[in-house]
């Protein structure tokens, strides 16, 4: 049976959040769902930690709704910890304030909808073949003005199955879900391999909502990065590269690991949920 092991809500982009157990999935993904950010003052760049001075800077800091997020409904206050200092989105000065001299950064909290806005992002060398390679490059947040800080889509989904199976090419590493942050954890049961990359295009109803799969995701320096106990790891995108060249978006290959979605019938979701092909 294929069950929804994991969600993940971040509040605000590219800072760390606690699992939970039941959301709403909206038109634009869980609802709720990065919908903050910190903009580098004076420029349309939200920050992320994709970045690559401020990339595992940004990972140490906490974000949590103080109540459940409804659909339709104002955002509940965001408590967070930055560098120790705790501080609310009711107060956005003392955000702005306190992330600014944890990053050496003039920065500012801002709510996803305002406008277009890019983030830094750091592509290391993994060889030739890639679209993206040994390079550094502004990409634009592609949901910013429908609400989400996400990067491309709605949703990124992965598996049990293919946590296993890169931990099996890379026994040295700590594969675990924490490190490639999914909005979703599917747990697959005995199924093995990359499963997702035979869910492209397919329709499935998981809780009370239907969704349906696009495109396998690009994996880039955030699988790398130092978070959460993690160590920082280089050979986890390797062994993605190795394993699983996918094209993206018309633009080349990318090393690919889990599978985005957009959501088709919004809908509430709990742990525990089946995922069930339509």
């Amino acid at each position: 049976m294929t069950t929804l092991a994991e969600i993940r809500r971040f509040p605000v982009k590219s800072f760390q959040t606690g699992l939970v157990e039941t959301a709403d999935l909206g038109a634009d993904g869980i609802v709720g769902d990065r919908f903050l950010g910190l903009r580098e003052v004076g420029t349309d760049r939200v920050l992320s930690a994709k970045a690559p001075r401020i990339g595992e800077r940004l990972l140490t800091f906490t974000a949590e709704f103080v109540a459940a997020p409804t659909p339709g409904q104002p955002m509940p206050t965001v408590a967070m910890t930055i560098d120790g200092t705790t501080v609310s989105s009711d107060d956005p000065a003392a955000v702005g304030a306190a992330a600014s001299a944890a990053l050496d950064l003039e920065v500012e909290l801002v709510t996803a909808g305002a406008g277009p806005m890019n983030y830094a992002s750091e592509w290391p060398d993994i060889g030739e073949g890639f679209a993206l390679s040994g390079i550094e490059i502004d990409l634009p947040s592609a949901l910013a003005e429908r609400g989400s800080f996400a990067d491309l889509e709605p949703l990124h989904i992965l598996t049990t199955a293919s946590i296993a199976h890169i931990q099996a090419l890379a026994p040295d590493s700590a594969i675990t879900s924490d490190r490639f942050r999914p909005s979703l954890l599917i747990d697959c049961g005995d199924e093995t391999g990359l499963v997702e990359n035979d869910w492209e295009e397919r329709t499935a109803r998981i809780g009370g909502a239907t969704i349906r799969f696009g495109s396998t995701a690009p994996r880039c320096v955030m699988t790398t990065r130092a978070q959460l106990g993690l160590p920082r790891d280089k050979a986890v995108l390797q062994a993605i590269a190795a394993e699983n060249k996918r094209p993206f978006g018309g633009f080349g290959d990318f090393p690919s690991l889990g599978i985005y979605a957009e959501v088709v019938e919004p809908g509430p979701i709990a742990v525990g949920d089946t995922l069930e092909f339509i």
